[in-house]
């Protein structure tokens, strides 16, 4: 006596299974067979909504960060500010930060020296930098690294801040003296930094 074992059709509308047997034969739907179900490695398709979600999250938020990376470098407290505006996974985005900062991408260091050289150039004091500094979430050992240069160079750019706002020359009266080193004091030198070239 021939059998067919068990067939299933699957259509659009769901599945369908039909039993046949050999001319008339009764097949035997009574089996108390124990079935064990068959395990099934999980693969990333499988992966809940959710978890989809907070793939593409971090792809999101590292792509974010990389486009502000390429316009210049950030303090990391200045980059998570921008990021957190934008997505509100707060541990994404440091999650995101963190793997920026260990594949050498975002750099503290890097962002330290590129601004005070920036604002030295734009006619800044290290007072002023610093608190800049201190505003974008740099503390004072890695900002001294990099303010702490020669006396000589900032009288060059104290004096190269003055030229360019007043013009040549020392100041003729004791009010222009003073407003000019107002404006000076105000732009972050200290005192060593002018005294010399306005007196």
């Amino acid at each position: 006596m021939n059998s067919k074992p068990w067939s299933r059709k699957d259509s659009h509308h769901g599945a369908t299974a039909r039993i046949a047997a050999g001319s008339g034969a009764v097949a035997n739907v009574h089996d108390t067979t124990p079935t064990i179900p068959a395990t099934k490695e999980r693969h990333p398709e499988d992966h809940t909504a959710a978890d989809l979600a907070d793939i593409v999250d971090i792809k999101d938020i590292r792509r974010s960060a990389m486009n502000l990376l390429a316009r210049r470098e950030h303090s990391r407290l200045e980059i998570a500010r921008k990021l957190h505006r934008r997505y509100s996974e707060y541990e994404l985005v440091e999650t995101a930060l963190d793997k920026l900062t260990a594949d050498g991408l975002l750099s503290e260091d890097r962002f330290t020296e590129a601004y005070v050289n920036y604002r030295k150039r734009l006619g800044f004091g290290p007072v002023r930098i610093a608190a800049e500094l201190r505003e974008r979430g740099i503390g004072e050992p890695l900002a001294n690294r990099y303010l702490n240069q020669s006396l000589e160079s900032w009288i060059e750019a104290a004096l190269a801040a003055q030229k360019k706002k007043f013009g040549e020359g020392t100041p003729a009266t004791a009010e222009e003296k003073a407003k000019q080193q107002r404006f000076l004091s105000y732009r972050g030198f200290r005192h060593n930094h002018f005294s010399d070239f306005l007196n």
